[in-house]
């Protein structure tokens, strides 16, 4: 991907009326019309420069809605200007945009009350984010015209298996993963957990396995006899989880539904476990990893939290440091899981262990 931090930006929100710009070079929000913005006539925009606008507002207005701004002729004709002008335009993910203010709040506003949703207030922490973070601009996606029916139907895949394996994961839930030495409601995923929990743990590396809390023995030998007999719930649910994204309560491996092929990792990261910021609901699976595993281990507790009155939490971050700390602690969580469910896919798909 090319470079783009280095490029000058501005950022925009369109409204059904009127388009809110915010030029973090000169600090200045301006309000134009639609139809000045589907020319491009911005001010402050220049040939080589960036536009970064929330994702959701470039989509095309369908006949049976009236929520977007454009049709998606409307908005050819705005990527059209753009490419001849030397432009990009970049789709920023609108369930980060609140995390955007909670941060301009904390290192901004004094006392880090929370800024309230507006438009000038989206634009200008959204600025503000991409300045102290110069690296998240080279991971926006480029925009490309579609109408919300062909979003839709190119994601369609993705909701279906999402929704395919929540339904598995309830089931399980439901089940109590089989949790229990003499607990007979088991499926295919416990079964096989019950039956290679030992060589998962002992082919995972160090790290993996003390943050899965695969504990030993004295001795070093074995599993823990909570883990060996099957009777840990904190620690085995979190591996059927893992282990269900592969394979099904019924036994068979778990395909994707646009080419019936099992996922690398690179499809279970965004479409199982959640971690991509353009998509807002991402099941019981993605949930449980982001909000209890991958919270419960971190060592440092620091948060984004906010109380109900928009005012910090004790233990809300409170610099940029802090912010890249729970950056650090997260990327460790996901690459222990990444290290995890590669291990499990290979032991089942390459290795045939069924």
């Amino acid at each position: 991907m090319n470079n783009r931090s280095h490029f000058k930006f501005l950022v925009c929100d369109i409204g059904k009326k009127q388009i809110i710009t915010y030029n973090p070079q000169t600090k200045i929000h301006q309000e134009i019309s639609t139809d000045d913005f589907m020319s491009l006539n911005v001010p402050g925009l220049f040939e080589g420069m960036t536009i970064v606008i929330e994702d959701a507002h470039l989509r095309a207005r369908g006949e049976d809605s009236k929520a977007q701004t454009y049709t998606v002729d409307e908005l050819h004709q705005i990527r059209k200007i753009a490419n001849q002008r030397n432009i990009s335009i970049l789709c920023f993910p609108q369930k980060v945009t609140p995390k955007t203010r909670k941060i301009y709040s904390v290192l901004e506003e004094d006392g880090g009350k929370l800024i309230p949703k507006t438009d000038r207030n989206d634009t200008l922490s959204i600025a503000y984010y991409l300045e102290k973070f110069p690296h998240i601009i080279d991971t926006l996606k480029e925009f490309y015209p579609t109408t919300g029916e062909l979003h839709e139907q190119k994601n369609l895949h993705i909701y279906e298996d999402r929704n395919k394996l929540t339904e598995d994961s309830n089931l399980g839930r439901n089940r109590t993963y089989g949790i229990g030495k003499n607990n007979n409601d088991t499926d295919a995923v416990s079964d096989w957990i019950r039956k290679y929990i030992s060589k998962l743990a002992f082919t995972v590396d160090n790290s993996t396995r003390e943050y899965f809390k695969l504990t030993l023995n004295k001795k070093g030998n074995a599993l823990s006899p909570g883990i060996l007999n099957y009777t840990s719930e904190t620690i085995l649910k979190q591996i059927y989880n893992i282990v269900n994204t592969i394979l099904t309560p019924e036994g068979k491996l778990r395909v994707r539904s646009d080419n019936q092929k099992v996922p690398y990792w690179k499809y279970a990261k965004e479409v199982y476990f959640g971690m991509t910021p353009y998509h807002m609901s991402a099941g019981v699976t993605a949930s449980n990893w982001k909000y209890h595993k991958r919270k419960a281990g971190n060592k440092n507790k620091i948060s984004m939290a906010f109380e109900d009155n928009g005012n910090p939490k004790p233990h809300t971050f409170k610099s940029i440091e802090d912010l890249q700390t729970i950056r650090k602690e997260m990327i460790y969580a996901d690459t222990q899981l990444r290290n995890m469910w590669r291990t499990v896919r290979k032991m089942i798909v390459e290795d045939g262990l069924r």
